[in-house]
């Protein structure tokens, strides 16, 4: 069996490669601030550890759309990177990425 290429792989199997890589790249620098008394090491690698859990809780309802598939994909995006750290527009961008209008019944 052959390895799969770059083009080949899913978008999604990209991202979790890119995750593992910047937590190893996190965990190192603090290993190395940690046994080389190098405190701006620790602080570099705290730092790429919080990017990596609060980014994609902040991009949550974009991930979503991106997901479901949402036809409001751009509209969504554009609300959550623009207002979503405020809890209001988070939470209406959540709401138009789980909203699904295709499960409506034909009468």
């Amino acid at each position: 069996m052959s390895e799969p290429t770059l083009s080949a792989m899913k978008p999604v199997d990209l991202l979790k490669g890119l995750c593992v890589i910047v937590l190893a790249l996190a965990f190192l620098l603090w290993l190395y601030g940690t046994f080389t008394n190098q405190p701006d090491f620790v602080t570099a690698a705290m730092w790429l550890g919080d990017v990596l859990v609060m980014l994609p809780a902040y991009l949550i309802p974009t991930i979503t759309a991106w997901l479901v598939k949402s036809p409001r994909l751009k509209t969504i995006a554009l609300l959550n990177i623009l207002g979503g750290w405020l809890l209001i527009p988070w939470i209406i961008a959540m709401g138009m990425a789980i909203k699904r209008d295709d499960l409506r019944t034909q009468d």
